[in-house]
């Protein structure tokens, strides 16, 4: 698929704080690595051409690329990243914490991107989990503002694009709380 997929990672030193009250931070560290090789494995296995880590943390991987975000919020890293590594007609951004995430749930939201405009995974807060892009940078990505779903929508109509709002399990379900933890838990 001609398609680059970017995982968005904080530092894993900060990660996940809010499981702080279950879990010490060595152990949020280990499970966050643990949830970015999850994701980068369904990236890997869904047949995207390329994958780069977005993040200030030195983490590497086999065959996965990495850009330092030199510590610039998300959304901000992400354009940057978008501008200068992404060479492929599709850009596919993926939250680092979806631990259900399946290889043809990446190839669904990558197919479904349009000619021009943007695939929305939608998250089960509304938010987003992932989002699509073609052409890359085509809209400034939004992640962490509440509804970010809708706002991705808005964005991409007013700009004149066409979007599509993906509702699948592995991308609607990221680990977040300690509810999240317990209901990961009871699944497995």
């Amino acid at each position: 698929m001609r398609a680059h997929v970017l995982i968005p990672v904080k530092r894993l030193d900060t990660a996940k704080t809010r499981l702080a009250s279950v879990l010490a931070a060595g152990e949020r560290a280990a499970l966050m690595r643990e949830l970015v090789e999850g994701v980068v494995a369904a990236a890997r296995d869904a047949g995207v051409e390329r994958i780069t880590l977005v993040t200030a943390e030195p983490l590497e991987l086999p065959g996965v690329g990495r850009f330092d975000d030199t510590g610039l919020p998300w959304n901000d890293a992400l354009e940057a990243a978008m501008r200068a590594v992404v060479t492929e007609p599709i850009a596919t951004v993926v939250s680092a914490d979806l631990p259900l995430l399946r290889a043809e749930e990446v190839r669904g939201l990558v197919h479904a991107t349009p000619a021009r405009g943007l695939a929305i995974a939608r998250a089960t807060d509304g938010g987003t989990n992932a989002v699509s892009m073609r052409p890359p940078a085509a809209l400034p990505t939004c992640f962490g503002r509440p509804g970010s779903a809708r706002v991705h929508a808005e964005l991409a109509q007013a700009a004149g694009l066409e979007h599509v709002v993906v509702d699948l399990p592995g991308l609607a379900f990221d680990l977040d709380t300690p509810e999240d933890l317990e209901r990961l838990r009871a699944a497995a």
